[in-house]
């Protein structure tokens, strides 16, 4: 851990909503963002250092919004800039917050596979802690979905802490967040 002159360092893995149509925070980053606010920082801005990161899943056809299996270099050029500017944004909304709060921050894009890359940034920047949202999937839903809270929890190298969305902000169907 931090010694007490120095800020804590709070790891926070981030990610867009997967409801189409809805660019931004998913439900339960943006819980997990609000519960560390709330209960660990609270008045204490200059005792953290939040470190934002935003892992982007590698579309496996390459074609999020497209109807056809053939495309040249330029389409895929354009895929790769609106994946980047959308990552930005997403970022962007939680460095401004910070920035209005006077919190200390860093944000940054890795892609793969979330819940191994998390675990990989963990390793190598050595937060003081990890905080990750979790959509509260049944077991039913965790053995087709997987959860990537569950496996930072197993395998990071520090302590993780999940925040649960509320009930009340859960959509209608539960893997959506």
């Amino acid at each position: 851990m931090a010694g007490s002159s120095e800020p804590t360092r709070v790891m926070v893995a981030v990610n867009e909503s997967s409801i189409k149509g809805y660019p931004h925070p998913s439900i339960s980053c943006r819980a997990a963002f609000d519960w560390m606010l709330s209960k660990l920082v609270r008045s204490n801005a200059a005792g953290f250092h939040l470190l934002f990161l935003h892992v982007q899943v590698p579309d496996e056809d390459g074609f999020d919004d497209m109807d056809s299996i053939y495309a040249s270099p330029p389409d895929f050029q354009r895929m790769k800039q609106r994946d980047k500017i959308r990552g930005l944004h997403l970022l962007e909304h939680f460095v401004n917050q910070c920035h209005q709060l006077e919190i200390k921050c860093e944000a940054w894009i890795k892609q793969g596979d979330p819940k191994e890359v998390i675990c990989s940034e963990v390793k190598r920047v050595q937060p003081d802690l990890l905080v990750v949202g979790s959509r509260g999937l049944g077991p039913f839903q965790r053995v087709f979905v997987g959860t990537v809270s569950e496996f930072c929890v197993k395998h990071a190298d520090c302590p993780v802490i999940t925040i649960k969305r509320k009930t009340d902000e859960a959509p209608q169907d539960p893997v959506d967040d």
